[in-house]
């Protein structure tokens, strides 16, 4: 605000300290009650804009500061140059804008300034601004919110966890401590059993070795030849009864035996964590207030620096892959390439390095479909095509191993990644988007006549989708709306595999017309790029290197190829 309290600027300079009761603008200094009767009757400055002083310390600072005279020059501005827009003196006139035409007197122009529609418009703009950072800050506010929820859920979730592993365990653990008494006192009772037939015998033997000696005593010899015949007789029995008791069953050491569970060791080795905590981030549903049509921000459509008739194809590679069923492919940011198949044993993903030769293969727990790249933690995600188990495979590159699956409520088939989330081909439902953090599912494009073995990638904030039954290739927002449509059965037939290289010009197979085309970013012009002569006998899918701006295609059961664009 002002400062407080301004003195009389005309008893100023008599020297006389009054405190001003108004301000006049174009006098520029206060009058105290005195010199504002003079001042409104004086004919040079009667009709001066003035203002209570209370009323001038309710003006911002920052407005008080500005002045009404030339800093240069020291004169009264009294002029707008147009041209420059800027305001002006006489002598601004003379020295800086003698060759501009455009002037307004100043008056003139600031005159109705506070109703005027431009300042009406600039004051309700700094409104809805003061609305859209309310909007703001409740967006943020409640996604404080919704952290805290979702951080006392997972704790729960891991809290829930621990008892259930801890329930299971101590269950098994029961399982098997009972299992271990059970053996003990069975083994135990066939050797207790066995040493009192034993102690049974000895007491025999005893029993004998001391009637021998009352026999030497006091027997007669034909009492001791008798006796000692049949002592002969038990001493055998007795010899044979001990060897087929060592040769029984039952004489055997018995010791007890403990192999851990290898899913234990599997805990220990491999069960790091209890599961992963990371941040997933979503554009914001925040729509901002516009109050005028010309503030609104148009999003204009990628235009293609490259047109389809100017690109061609070079090969590059040819990647041995004969005699296995390929369905998809992608190319690694490193040169490498996976390919989803299914062999004669079961399905899998093989991933090749840049010179051709196969690195290493996972073998899918369902029918491997199609692949895509999942750039922030290197894996590869597999879809199961109409398997029996609906699910999305997901294979560490690192590793080489089998990371996770995330499941699904219906067959998918063509897959593409996009921040993390899968965008797939869902046959008889659309194209869907799934969150592999929490499993939800959320529709793209509703069409229930979308067939199986579609395929799907994405660019720019535009979906592209093909359909072999329509053999056509559709581009859609991420509304869901068609952009356009591009069907030719002359040129593609059994559309298949899709992708977009960096110009936004789109790429599709035909498997029956053998051939791959370029359309245009706008659907309506294309190109034939490859065909037989180039090595396609029954291409299948494609994915396109934005780094090395290569182009990979792949047979079903013959070579793949990557192509350079040139």
């Amino acid at each position: 605000m002002a400062s407080s309290s301004p003195l009389c600027g005309v008893c100023v300079q008599s020297n006389i300290t009054k405190p001003s009761t108004i301000w006049c603008f174009e006098c520029d200094e206060g009058l105290c009650s005195e010199c504002k009767d003079h001042h409104s009757r004086s004919k040079g400055t009667r009709k001066h804009d003035t203002l209570p002083i209370s009323e001038y310390q309710k003006i911002p600072r920052d407005i008080v500061k500005i002045s009404q005279t030339c800093g240069n020059h020291n004169e009264k501005y009294t002029f707008y140059c147009k041209k420059h827009e800027c305001l002006c003196c006489g002598s601004c006139i003379v020295e800086n804008h003698m060759e501009c035409r455009d002037f307004d007197k100043l008056v003139d122009v600031v005159q109705n300034t506070k109703v005027s529609n431009a300042f009406y418009e600039i004051e309700q703009s700094l409104s809805e601004i003061s609305d859209n950072i309310q909007i703001i800050q409740n967006n943020r506010e409640h996604n404080l919110k919704r952290l805290s929820e979702k951080k006392m859920q997972i704790e729960k979730e891991i809290e829930q966890a621990r008892i259930t592993i801890n329930t299971h365990l101590d269950k098994i653990q029961d399982d098997i401590i009972k299992r271990l008494n059970e053996i003990e006192v069975n083994e135990s009772k066939i050797i207790r059993e066995m040493l009192n037939v034993l102690k049974e015998n000895e007491n025999e033997i005893n029993e004998s070795r001391t009637n021998i000696k009352n026999i030497k005593q006091h027997a007669t010899d034909l009492q001791t030849f008798i006796s000692m015949k049949e002592l002969e007789k038990k001493v055998a029995s007795k010899n044979e009864f001990l060897q087929s008791l060592i040769n029984s069953e039952n004489f055997k050491n018995c010791e007890l035996s403990y192999t851990a569970n290898a899913a234990m060791q599997y805990l220990d080795n491999h069960i790091k964590t209890f599961g992963e905590v990371e941040t997933v981030t979503k554009s914001c549903d925040v729509v901002l207030k516009q109050r005028k049509d010309k503030q609104a921000q148009i999003m204009m459509p990628h235009l293609s620096s490259t047109l389809v008739e100017n690109v061609n194809v070079k090969l590059h590679k040819t990647i041995n892959i004969k005699g296995q069923f390929i369905r998809g492919c992608c190319m690694l940011p490193d040169g490498k390439m996976a390919f989803s198949s299914y062999i004669n044993h079961g399905s899998a993903v093989r991933v090749f390095n840049c010179h051709g030769t196969k690195d290493f293969e996972v073998i899918t727990p369902t029918y491997a479909f199609d692949v895509a790249y999942i750039s922030h933690d290197n894996t590869l995600a597999v879809t199961s095509g109409g398997s029996h188990a609906k699910c999305i495979t997901i294979i560490d590159i690192q590793s080489k191993q089998m990371k996770k699956t995330v499941p699904v409520n219906c067959y998918y088939y063509g897959i593409a990644v996009t921040d993390g989330n899968f965008i797939c081909s869902a046959a008889g439902k659309g194209i869907q988007l799934i969150n592999p953090h929490n499993n939800s599912t959320s529709d793209l494009v509703r069409d229930d006549k979308i067939p199986d073995l579609s395929y799907v990638t994405m660019f720019d904030d535009k979906i592209y989708h093909t359909n072999n039954q329509a053999n056509s290739v559709t581009c859609y927002d991420l509304q869901g709306t068609v952009e356009w449509t591009f069907q030719n059965e002359r040129v593609l037939r059994g559309l298949r595999g899709v992708a977009v290289d960096n110009d936004g010009n789109v790429y599709v197979v035909g498997e029956l017309s053998k051939n791959v085309v370029v359309i245009s970013t706008d659907g309506h012009q294309y190109k034939e790029i490859a065909t037989v002569s180039d090595g396609l006998s029954q291409p299948i899918s494609l994915d396109y290197n934005r780094k090395t701006n290569q182009l990979l295609v792949s047979n079903f059961i013959e070579n793949a190829m990557t192509f350079t664009l040139i």
